[in-house]
């Protein structure tokens, strides 16, 4: 068997039936679905029983809420495919998404991971972003944020089962990130432009108000773990420097955002400090015009 999809899901069956149906729908067949219920409180085991009883490739294991990367470490080790890959259960695959992973593979035989391209859309299914224009050295790229997400990276199983995600519950948000520079630090990441996939922006999603103190120890935990990796301290400093600065913006970003702006304000420097190019950035720009309106309100 070639690939295994794992779903981890929480609580989303009114979404879980057409993300199952887009996977069913793939025009390449050599693949098995794995869906980690992580303690779900809704109808998500009726959901996933209906498809269950009809197709013997879909297998659903039900297990105590923890978080994500839990859910996904244990698909994983159920896994049977030579690559691992994760759905979010409120995510669509498009019909060539695996045949477009199988055409990669033959071109990139035995690689250790690799990564399509995805788009988001808002329930109307209008375009938001596109990951479809990547360029050059996406390992490095990642240093300076998550230009991944989960949706449509593959991992060579045997490697899934060697770094596996981090199961701490502060991490959660991050921790695909956090693998993903682990990963990036050992092994090479050939991509494709070919977009596969869709990822659905929904109430259900959006992150209305910001949490600083979480936010907060989400970004250090990442922080922490990264640094400490043995690949990662290998590397040249400016990778690590790009990280910082890059971890920096995001939460002067997302506390602005949220209106806490002396922290927002404490974050933006410590970027600025790292590296003064930051100021030239776009987001850098959005951070000092949130930071303005923060002024102007008092």
């Amino acid at each position: 068997m070639l690939f295994s999809v794992i779903i981890p899901t929480y609580n989303r069956a009114s979404f879980l039936a057409r993300t199952l149906d887009s996977v069913l729908a793939q025009d390449f067949q050599d693949f098995e679905v794995i869906v980690v219920d992580d303690g779900s409180t809704d109808h998500t085991q009726e959901v996933v029983a209906l498809y269950t009883q009809r197709n013997q490739r879909i297998r659903y294991f039900y297990k105590d809420n923890g978080e994500r990367a839990a859910a996904r470490n244990f698909g994983i080790r159920q896994a049977q495919g030579n690559y691992v890959t994760f759905l979010d259960s409120d995510d669509l695959y498009y019909p060539h998404c695996l045949s477009a992973a199988h055409a990669f593979l033959q071109q990139h035989q035995n690689y250790e991971w690799f990564a399509l391209a995805y788009e988001i859309r808002d329930e109307d299914g209008r375009l938001l972003s596109s990951q479809a224009k990547r360029k050059g050295n996406l390992a490095e790229q990642l240093f300076a944020g998550n230009l991944l997400s989960c949706i449509a990276v593959f991992v060579r199983r045997d490697i899934a089962l060697l770094h596996p995600f981090q199961e701490d519950r502060t991490l959660a948000g991050s921790e695909d990130w956090e693998l993903w520079l682990r990963l990036a630090a050992r092994y090479p990441l050939p991509y494709a432009n070919e977009v596969v996939a869709c990822m659905i922006q929904h109430n259900a999603r959006s992150v209305m108000e910001v949490n600083a103190e979480r936010l907060e120890a989400r970004l250090h935990a990442c922080m922490r773990y990264v640094e400490a990796d043995e690949a990662v301290r290998t590397l040249p400093s400016s990778y690590l420097r790009r990280f910082r600065t890059h971890a920096y913006a995001y939460l002067a970003l997302h506390l602005a955002l949220g209106k806490h702006f002396k922290k927002a304000l404490h974050y933006y420097l410590k970027a600025l400090r790292l590296s003064t190019l930051f100021f030239f950035h776009k987001k850098s720009a959005v951070i000092l015009r949130e930071l303005l309106k923060g002024m102007l309100w008092r």
